[in-house]
């Protein structure tokens, strides 16, 4: 495992990715052939620590659910979402004007 030059993040092999999840090589690699994750430089064929959180998450929810990795891949695109949603709700609310009415001036 090094350290990108370009980012502050880490940059692993397949190999290392497999250990540092704790799950099986085959498992992580159904991951890439679903596309939950990619090679951050496919050329090399190494990871980030982006992927390594992405795989971390996908092992929780295979654990804690009994998951497979096709329905990882759809509860972590739905997971994404609902944050995307939240922080169009959040963004939304600040920018939304607040008017305050009298209740005496409706009278």
């Amino acid at each position: 495992m090094k350290h990108s030059p370009e980012f502050t993040d880490i940059i692993m092999s397949l190999d290392e990715l497999v250990s540092a999840c704790g799950q099986e090589r085959q498992w992580v690699i159904e991951l890439i052939e679903e596309s939950i994750i990619e090679y951050d430089v496919p050329e090399r064929e190494q990871f980030t620590g982006y992927q390594l959180t992405t795989v971390r998450r996908a092992s929780r929810l295979s654990r804690d659910f009994d998951a497979s990795v096709p329905a990882i891949g759809l509860i972590l695109e739905l997971l994404d979402e609902v944050e995307q949603l939240r922080q169009f709700k959040r963004q939304s609310e600040r920018q939304t004007p607040i008017i305050e009415v009298e209740i005496d001036s409706i009278k």
